[in-house]
């Protein structure tokens, strides 16, 4: 991993377009009285592994996906934006 950022600051900002969800989170949470948001009920874990990124379903203990890098060391940016 790269230690020199390569997004411009402005990346760092929330600016995910599509979600990564558990299917069966979505399904429980879909039915829950009172109703919860996806957000607050999923409890997921995102990491390294030795091929890529994993996300992972703490609450159902299943893999949610796993980005497969094929062996490609690929850039990160690690700085941490802070909205005040």
């Amino acid at each position: 991993m790269s230690q020199d950022p390569t997004l411009p600051k402005e990346a760092l900002a929330l600016s995910i377009t599509n979600y990564v969800a558990c299917s069966k989170c979505a399904d429980e949470v879909a039915n829950l009285t009172p109703p919860e948001s996806l957000q607050n009920y999923a409890a997921m874990d995102v990491g390294f592994t030795d091929w890529g990124v994993q996300v992972w379903c703490r609450r159902h203990k299943v893999n949610i996906v796993h980005i497969d890098f094929e062996g490609h060391k690929l850039p990160a940016d690690f700085r941490r934006l802070e909205i005040i």
